[in-house]
């Protein structure tokens, strides 16, 4: 299945605006719950995608990103099926979001949801 990823350009020309999505580990949600995927976009500098998420029950808007696995080039995040280069969106799904040992925001899981 071909990418549907987009630029930061193409991003802002469909009317999204990445800006409003924090990046920073203080302003997104630990633990799990349920997100929309608004969009995705590539980054400049790394082998990952942005993911920019709503948090459902309130309504926060934040960034996850999703980098390239070493072991078979693709954008998954370890023990889940979705690969985020092909994942539709708006989408909704369950999430689980933690801190890794130095403090910094880890994706850890996500399961596509029924969310309504």
């Amino acid at each position: 299945m071909e990418s549907n990823v987009l630029s930061w350009n193409q991003a802002l020309e469909k009317g999204n605006e990445p800006r409003l999505y924090s990046y920073l580990a203080a302003n997104i949600p630990l633990g799990e719950y349920e997100a929309k995927l608004d969009f995705k976009v590539w980054p400049r500098k790394t082998s990952g995608i942005c993911c920019y998420f709503t948090q459902m029950d309130t309504g926060v808007k934040f960034q996850l990103t999703v980098y390239r696995r070493q072991k078979d080039k693709l954008y998954m995040i370890e023990d889940c099926d979705i690969d985020f280069k092909t994942a539709n969106y708006p989408a909704y799904y369950h999430i689980k979001v933690g801190l890794n040992s130095k403090g910094n925001i880890t994706f850890k899981h996500a399961v596509a949801s029924p969310y309504s």
